[in-house]
Parts: structure tokens; sequence; C-alpha cells
């Protein structure tokens, strides 16, 4: 596959200290740092210095960057991450690191790194991003990064306007010509309305602000011809004093609905309610249903105990995914695209909806906690079962992994030999087949 416009745009120009691409998804932005990277690691072996790839986690670093590059270069030249944080990277040893917690900042500290690439940016903590700009101390010491943008009050946008030497890119996802007109447009209709579609669409830092599911009102509907679902589930969101709400969940073909809600605030009624009783209501709730999926709010360590001890056989009890940001995301999408509905019967849901905002002038999205206990329930459940995640899994992206597999020798030889300067291709056989004195080829 050739470059996009903007791929070889960077390629011609990311001769600063800074080098960083910001836009939209699928936009091809991460695509061809699968080829630039293994060519700054090159360029600077046996010059002093780390070498370091800083994403959210070491997770999303295998996902993202590794392993599609495993599979385009190879295990010999991208091994796995090994367990003190390191793999080899054609030929050089690479820290690979984590940026999401403020706990990570003493890992990079101490170091002097010559190369480092960001997967992710805008989701790491900032202390680790300003701890890096004094790690990158040598004069040929550069970074190479990748993010969607967030809001406009994020801290990383303010760096990215200084006058530091910085080569900024911006990538919507209509500058990517290899993917099928079909998917763009649908991706356009998912995130409509939304603050995700300036973000995610056209690439911009764009405020959250005002409804967070403008669409709500489309989700609300009652299955047809209904009959017995393919599949049930359960979802809660725990509360002592705050609502404790609950939803139940039934497939009917692609489709996830909610049939039904429990809703229950000791705040309003005045008579908190213990465990065991909030388990009575529950069981009343699902009635007869058996071997229930049961997906609970993670910080609600005495009642997934309770349930896990009394409710053998009739609940498998989950710890729901927290991770709000991203979970609203794939909860607006759901919504948008009809991946999951919600009955008419649930008035404390339509009501939750209709006043769900994003908190204003925060430097992060986050919403207004307030009235909010069935719209988590309804998080944890699309980010916990991957609903959206399943969805865009039938999805083969240009960029995915089947077709990373090219291996024409032009191309190879186009943008490898140039991994160790004058010596080209032969300088990248050489250390193919170089053979390390503790027992291994790297």
């Amino acid at each position: 596959m050739p470059f996009s416009k903007k791929q070889q745009e960077f390629f011609d120009n990311c001769s600063h200290r800074w080098n960083i691409k910001v836009g939209a998804t699928r936009s091809g932005k991460t695509y061809g740092d699968y080829y630039w990277i293994p060519k700054r690691i090159r360029n600077r072996i046996n010059k002093e210095g780390a070498s370091v790839i800083l994403g959210v986690s070491k997770s999303t670093i295998e996902r993202n960057i590794l392993e599609p590059m495993r599979i385009k270069w190879g295990q010999d030249l991208v091994r796995s991450i090994s367990t003190d944080n390191t793999c080899y990277l054609f030929g050089e040893r690479v820290h690979c690191l984590g940026a999401e917690k403020v706990s990570q900042v003493s890992k990079i500290r101490g170091m002097s790194i010559k190369y480092c690439y960001g997967d992710e940016v805008a989701e790491w903590n900032k202390e680790v991003f300003e701890l890096l700009k004094s790690r990158l101390d040598k004069p040929y010491s550069c970074f190479d990064g990748a993010l969607n943008p967030e809001g406009p009050n994020h801290w990383l946008k303010a760096f990215l306007d200084s006058d530091a030497d910085i080569y900024q890119q911006h990538y919507t996802i209509f500058e990517n010509p290899f993917l099928p007109e079909e998917f763009v447009e649908q991706l356009c209709k998912e995130y409509e309305g939304t603050v995700y579609y300036d973000r995610y669409i056209l690439g911009n830092w764009a405020l959250a602000e005002g409804l967070i599911f403008p669409m709500y009102e489309d989700a609300i509907a009652d299955v047809v011809n209904g009959g017995e679902p393919e599949e049930y589930c359960l979802s809660i969101d725990y509360g002592t004093m705050n609502a404790f709400a609950a939803i139940l969940w039934g497939k009917y073909g692609d489709t996830w609905y909610g049939l039904k809600e429990l809703y229950y605030s000791g705040r309003d009624t005045g008579i908190q309610k213990t465990d065991s009783e909030y388990a009575e209501m529950l069981d009343e709730f699902v009635g007869s249903l058996e071997d229930l999926e049961t997906i609970i709010d993670p910080s609600a360590a005495s009642f997934i105990t309770l349930l896990r001890r009394k409710g053998k056989g009739k609940y498998r009890v989950k710890k729901a995914n927290n991770d709000v940001e991203n979970g609203i995301e794939e909860t607006a999408r759901a919504l948008k695209i009809g991946l999951i509905k919600v009955s008419k019967s649930m008035k404390n849901w339509k009501t939750e909806a209709g006043g769900y905002i994003w908190k204003p002038d925060a430097p992060k999205d986050e919403p207004v906690k307030v009235n909010d206990h069935l719209m988590d329930a309804t998080r944890y459940f699309v980010k916990t079962k991957r609903i959206v995640e399943e969805y865009d899994d039938d999805y083969k992206s240009p960029f995915n992994r089947a077709n990373l597999n090219a291996t024409d020798a032009e191309r190879v030889r186009r943008y490898v030999g140039g991994f160790a300067g004058a010596g080209g291709m032969e300088n990248y056989q050489s250390y193919k087949s170089y053979k390390s004195p503790f027992g291994r080829r790297y």
C-alpha cells in the first residue's frame, strides 16, 4: 500500500525536536510510524542515550504499536516486552513504559533519551510529559507522537500552541484515501451531533458542552415482535445513600434492549438499605433468570462479594470496566447507531439522559455527577460487553493487521534502506543476522 499525501508530508518534514500528529481516528496517523520508528532507531544506533516508547500502558503499546510492527517486520526484529519493561526493536533495546499515571514519572527520571515515540499522548499524565522534556537532552534527541484531540483546555494543546521546536500535523478522516467511502459515511453518521464528530472526524480540539447523549430520545423503543431474547445481561450502579440502579438487558439480533430498570434512592426515601436488602430487590427484579451475566460498579466490593456468595448459579458477577471517557464515547455511538435501545417504560433512564450534561469549563471531559446512576449502569454495560468494539471488529481497515504483510522488495529497500545511513540494505541484512553474545538474534 502506498502512503497518503499526509503521511509522506510527515516523512519529509519531521526534522524537529517534537514531531506530533494530531487528528481524527482512522486517518492514518500511526500507520506511517510502523516504517518511521525503525528509521529513527537505526539512525541512532551506537549513539549515547536510551530509546523509549511511551503509551497509556504497556498493553496499549503492544496493541497499537508493537503488534502491527511485528506482523510487518517479523518477530526477530520486533520482540515482545520483557519483565523489565524493555524490548528489542531492530537491534536496539527500547524501554516501553506507561505514561497514564503520575507514578510512571520515576521510570524516566534520570534517563538520557535519544529517541522517544509517544502513542495516545493526550491521554498521558501531564507530569510524565513535563519530565520528558528534560530527558531529551542530546543534540540529536527527538520525539515523534500521535494523538486524538480532546478539549481546547487540555494541557497538551497549550504546549502545541507554544513557540517550542514543534512540527505539528493536523489530520481529518477525509485525508485518508484508503478508507472505503461507505465506512467514512457511516462513521460520520455515528458521531453526528456530538463532540466526537469534531474530534474524531474533523480532528479538532473541541469543547464538550451540553447534552452528552443528544440522541437519547431516538434510542427509546420497545422490542418489536419480541419473544424471548437470545441473551440476557444485568448491569448495576451501586449506591447506599446515592441511588441503586440496575438495567436488565436482552439481545434481539444485533441490538441490545434495556427491558426494564430498577431504581432506589436512599436519599429520596430517607431509608438506607443494606446489601442483603438490595440483593432481595434484585432477586425479585430478575425473577426466574439463572446464570445471569451481571456487570457491577467495581467500587461495590461488599455487594460483589455478597452476590458471588449468595447468588451462585443465579448471578455471574463481573466487575465493570469503569473507563469513563471511552465508555461515554462508546455509549454515544451505541445509542446513535442502534446497538442499544431502552424501553419506553424506563422513565428514570429517560429523565437522567435528558439532564446528563458535560461539566462546564472542566480541564478534561467529565459529566456533571448528579442523577447519573442509570447512565453509569448503561456505560458499564456498553464498555464491559464491548458492544461497540465488537461492532468495530467487523470492519477491516486497510491499515489493519491483515494488510500489514506487504513485502515487495522495492518498498522494503526504500524505507529500510535508510536505517543505518549509507550502508542501506547491506547494514539492514547485517544486523538481522547479528549473533548476540547472550545467545539471541536481535
